[in-house]
């Protein structure tokens, strides 16, 4: 029997793998089935185009859907409804498939050549799919069964036998052959090149070969279409257009990744006509994110230290049932996955940080000596320090830090409305102004900024779910961080991660993550340079003295001057793609031109890299020219031009408006 230790360690290794490539194709005892999954038709015979960024769980899904996890041995009762869509999954190995390009060979043959091969992926999959069927607790497709199948007509295709057996070993040999020609580039005129109706021929051959598939199709599924070169995406869309039983082509994609919706015709994929769209990362978000990510964290949990998840009192196994997923959203279910998550990765409040600010010597030190540089920079004579600090209103003592920097209030303002708070009385701080409300978070962060380490900001189970900003692998990256920072035997003891190696964790993988953008092809290093650049002016937003206008977090672009150029929208779709910026509608638009019409929001994920609030809060609006520097430059951008501006906007026109947005003018 295993050791609470033991099964800790079980623990740290299986959160190690947040990816579904970590898993296998066969993801049956690991997959949490979606909340969404009965609200989106994943079954019919249109094609799908399922969209979602990074971690959103796309491949995770294609390969639940697939003949390896349906037909799982770990699966002990199968329906004939279960079998009536057979899921195929194919990966396009991108370093392989971009071998297919050039190399003193026309398009024409390699596209001849990609569709060969594909054709043969397809065979070879759809063949091992009935093989793992006669493996599985189905019952209905036997070993002897498949073994005297014949596959009528094969022979026509160029096949030397029409065994079942024997056709799929001929296959394997073609795909071997085929793959060595394309790595080499000789003997191509060698290759018998198979028409994409032997897919049409085979599926009906294998489906009529056994009466309990009569009806049933086959569904394949391409992930990472956005990997494909052009061409070999005309030959995809092509199949999607013409798509009918018994085989139908779907493809997994990335936002704003579907660049060619050409086909090998004049026809051009068009959406809703040839195939609906299903998008996770809505999906998700509508179904509840937290909710999800509890329940595949404590089905992890669950599975390595049984004796924790114990006294959670939650029934995961229904987590795995497409016909339990209404029991999930039970408000008691709910509230009890939330409340296992809160014990284990436990927050905190506004007064938990003012209190921090109280209790930690360096940023108690740091408050009172702001206050204490605002009055002499006014040369306040009748206001000391310590006559806005109070241990009964802590909130609006770190307030106050920044509050007496404004150039139109008073220090005489700012104690009268902190004497009113204290007498119980109407004031700015907690009433309808609301400079507590507004002002607080800002303010925290301008003091611990010098000493970030010691803080707990970035910590509790709704800060890493706003931090993950829907992406379920960020999340589990969050967790798994945090918990690998405790002691397997401090664990045993009491499974809660404190505060302060929760806010640590935190920033140790939004470093990571920041550091991952310039793999990001093909404009990692220009995606790399606009978030190190755009992180950077909102700190310097974040460091403004006054906090006028707190939690800088988002921005729009003003193309005044009609320099807004096809190509920078390009840039935005890629950063959209990876996952970088999220694009939202904008309602404040201030540009004389209707080209940008949205805003855009920093991934949260990367907040704790630059100390920066999480949370949407106001808008900068960036010049279209000042955007393209941020791109190009990054940080030596914000260090001459745009720096200077912001300093210039800094030392004008402070005022207290809860609702004025910053501009980069």
């Amino acid at each position: 029997m295993m050791t609470e230790t033991s099964e800790i360690t079980k623990l740290k290794h299986s959160l190690t793998k947040n990816r579904s490539e970590h898993l296998g194709k066969d993801v049956w005892n690991d997959f949490v089935v979606p909340r969404f999954f009965n609200r989106v038709d994943l079954t019919s015979e249109m094609p799908i185009r399922l969209e979602g960024g990074r971690g959103s769980g796309k491949t995770m899904l294609l390969r639940y859907l697939s003949y390896h996890s349906q037909f799982s041995l770990n699966r002990h009762f199968i329906t004939d409804e279960d079998v009536s869509r057979i899921g195929l999954y194919w990966k396009a190995d991108t370093q392989f498939l971009r071998l297919m390009t050039k190399r003193s060979i026309g398009e024409d043959t390699w596209l001849m050549l990609f569709d060969h091969y594909l054709n043969l992926k397809i065979a070879y999959e759809m063949l091992s799919s009935i093989f793992s069927l006669s493996d599985s607790h189905y019952g209905k497709v036997t070993h002897r069964q498949v073994a005297g199948t014949v596959l009528e007509g094969v022979s026509d295709f160029g096949f030397e036998k029409e065994g079942i057996n024997d056709v799929y070993k001929e296959i394997g040999r073609r795909i071997r052959k085929t793959e060595m020609i394309i790595q080499n580039i000789k003997d191509v005129q060698s290759l018998n090149f198979l028409p994409v109706s032997f897919i049409a021929h085979l599926a009906e051959s294998v489906l009529h070969s056994f009466p309990c598939l009569q009806g049933s199709l086959f569904s394949v599924y391409i992930d990472e279409y956005e990997n494909l070169l052009s061409y070999q995406q005309r030959v995809i869309n092509t199949r999607i257009k013409h798509s009918e039983p018994p085989i139908i082509y779907n493809i997994a994609i990335k936002k704003n990744g579907m660049s060619e919706t050409s086909t090998l015709s004049h026809e051009k994929l068009e959406n809703k006509a040839d195939f609906s769209i299903i998008n996770l990362d809505d999906q998700i978000e509508m179904s509840g994110f937290d909710v999800y990510v509890s329940e595949i964290f404590l089905k992890k949990l669950g599975e390595s230290c049984p004796n924790v998840i114990e006294s959670c009192d939650i029934d995961l196994s229904v987590c795995q049932e497409v016909d339990k997923i209404d029991a999930r959203y039970d408000c008691k279910y709910e509230a009890s996955c939330r409340e296992a998550l809160n014990r284990i990765f436990p927050g905190r409040t506004h007064y938990d940080l003012a209190e921090e600010v109280f209790n930690t010597p360096s940023f108690y030190n740091k408050m009172v000596s702001e206050i204490k540089r605002a009055l002499e920079q006014k040369k306040c004579a009748k206001y000391h320090e310590e006559d806005f600090v109070s241990g009964d209103h802590k909130k609006a003592s770190i307030v106050c830090a920044s509050l007496l920097f404004r150039r139109n209030i008073n220090p005489e303002d700012v104690a009268a409305e902190l004497f009113r708070l204290r007498n119980g009385e109407k004031n700015k701080f907690t009433d309808k102004t609301a400079w507590e409300h507004n002002y607080f978070i800002g303010c925290y962060l301008r003091i611990v900024r010098a000493y970030k380490t010691n803080s707990t900001f970035y910590s509790g189970f709704d800060v890493y779910t706003s931090l993950s900003g829907g992406n379920v692998r960020h999340f589990l990256e969050l967790c798994r961080t945090a918990i690998s920072l405790v002691g397997d035997n401090d664990l045993a003891k009491d499974f809660v991660v404190s505060r302060k190696l929760q806010h640590i964790a935190a920033r140790n993988t939004s470093e990571e993550l920041v550091r991952e953008i310039q793999r990001f092809t093909p404009l990692g290093n220009q995606l790399n340079n606009f978030v190190r650049g755009l992180g950077r002016v909102f700190q310097l937003c974040q460091d403004r003295e006054s906090q006028s206008e707190t939690e800088v977090t988002h921005f729009g672009i003003k193309d005044d001057q009609g320099v807004f150029k096809e190509e920078d929208q390009f840039f935005l779709d890629e950063a959209e793609k990876w996952g970088v910026l999220k694009a939202i509608e904008s309602t404040k638009n201030k540009s004389l031109s209707a080209s940008p019409t949205y805003d855009y929001i920093l991934n949260p994920v990367y907040s704790p890299f630059f100390l920066i609030s999480y949370r949407k809060g106001r808008k900068l609006d960036i010049d279209a020219v000042d955007f393209k520097a941020l791109f190009q430059s990054g940080e030596a951008a914000v260090n001459s031009s745009i720096g200077k501006k912001l300093r210039l906007l800094s030392n004008s026109n402070e005022n207290s408006s809860t609702d004025m947005q910053a501009s980069l003018l």
